[in-house]
């Protein structure tokens, strides 16, 4: 999220509380279904899958199979190369968000004590945080280039895997043109600052993208976000 051109307003907050709301429900309802209408059933022999073989299994699974894509890496480096630098870009760039509106609250709150100074020492992450958005919208470019361009993998690509990889593409180039024309971008600078075009980028970052997203994920191929991680530990790894 480009937060140098988050305006805020009451519209907005409520649309985000919304779309989370309707993301948490949606999961809710998909494990009681797994659970046959007990999500604490669901969790209960879940739990036990995942730790049959231990602690030590478990955060093997965690660290392999989950966070470095171990199964992906066997079927194509290609693939996982562009899934890592997704995954991670989005991790990293979450908590990079999470900590700049934090710092804006504080500054807001506190601005000439600690909530200013940790305002203004959170400013200072602009290149980590530009390269991280470069990261994901690349990424994400490469992904939805190869399912237009290359035949073999078009063929083999249905609606909803321009769907997936599609938004998050557009999540990524709405947030960086907003944070571009908003002035602060590291590598772009105030050389093309339209405060106007910011907040209209900033629009369809947060309305059409990134409350589509969160309110989709539960209701479409989107799940495997959370689905593929807690079979993977159920199972203890494997393909």
């Amino acid at each position: 999220m480009a937060v140098h051109a988050f305006t805020g307003g009451l519209t907005s907050y409520i649309l985000l509380v919304v779309s989370f709301i309707i993301c948490i429900a949606g999961f809710w309802l998909l494990i009681s279904r797994w659970g046959h209408r007990s999500s604490l059933r669901f969790f209960s022999v879940w739990l036990n899958e995942s730790f049959r073989d231990g602690v030590i299994s478990f955060s093997r699974v965690l660290v392999f199979d989950i966070l470095l894509f171990r199964r992906i890496w066997h079927r194509s480096k290609r693939r996982w190369a562009i899934h890592l630098i997704m995954f991670w870009g989005f991790i990293i760039l979450t908590a990079f968000t999470i900590l700049s509106i934090i710092g804006i609250i504080f500054g807001y709150i506190d601005p000439t004590g600690p909530g200013g100074n940790f305002s203004h020492y959170i400013a200072g992450f602009h290149l980590p945080y530009d390269l991280l958005g470069y990261f994901i919208l690349v990424g994400s470019g490469i992904a939805l280039g190869r399912r237009l361009i290359v035949k073999k993998v078009r063929e083999r690509t249905n609606f909803s895997d321009f769907f997936l990889v599609g938004t998050v593409f557009v999540i990524a180039l709405t947030g960086m043109m907003a944070e571009w024309f908003s002035g602060y971008a590291t590598l772009v600078g105030p050389f093309i600052k339209n405060w106007n075009l910011a907040l209209e980028f900033m629009s369809w970052h947060i309305y059409v993208a990134f409350l589509l997203f969160a309110m989709v994920i539960p209701w479409t191929k989107f799940r495997h976000i959370i689905t593929v991680p807690l079979t993977l530990f159920s199972r203890r790894g494997g393909d």
